[in-house]
């Protein structure tokens, strides 16, 4: 390997002779130092990888998200409760949802037509329970709103009146 510093071709800087715009910065440098930065062969390196293709990632997919818990299937209970605040009766429907029976979607059409047609049936029975929980809660939500804003009310009403009768 030879050498990268240049042995006997020095030359000095004369910035008198040549005007300083026609000279290059690495040029000027090279006379001042009088070292040739070009004569530096990088690419001899174990460490320089500009010729070599790049290296594979080390994830090939991404990690995967973890949540503390699964995020809850939306029923119409959690909208009625939701909308509740903007039209009360909405409430008054959610809470009905508690006298309804919950059924399963009916098994009568095709197969492959009908609900979750991907999944086993154990699979269905699981989702189903999971949203009759869920259902249900919103509903029990929606009905103490529906309490809670009638008691509201009442008091104002009761405090109104006596504002007035005094």
């Amino acid at each position: 390997m030879s050498s990268p510093i240049p042995s006997s071709s020095t030359s000095t800087l004369d910035l008198t002779s040549t005007p300083p715009s026609s000279l290059s910065v690495e040029q000027s440098l090279d006379d001042y130092f009088e070292y040739n930065l070009s004569e530096w062969q990088t690419h001899e390196s174990q460490y320089d990888l500009s010729d070599t293709e790049a290296l594979p990632p080390y994830v090939e997919d991404l990690p995967p998200t973890y949540a503390l818990k699964a995020p809850e299937p939306l029923t119409l209970a959690l909208y009625l409760f939701k909308f509740g605040f903007l039209f009360p009766p909405f409430w008054i429907m959610g809470a009905w949802i508690l006298l309804s029976p919950l059924r399963a979607p009916s098994n009568e059409i095709d197969a492959e037509d009908g609900w979750m047609a991907d999944k086993t049936e154990a699979e269905r029975a699981r989702i189903i329970e999971e949203m009759r929980k869920t259902e249900s809660r919103w509903a029990k939500r929606c009905l103490w709103a529906l309490i809670t804003f009638i008691l509201v009310c009442l008091i104002a009403g009761v405090t109104a009146w006596a504002v007035v009768r005094s």
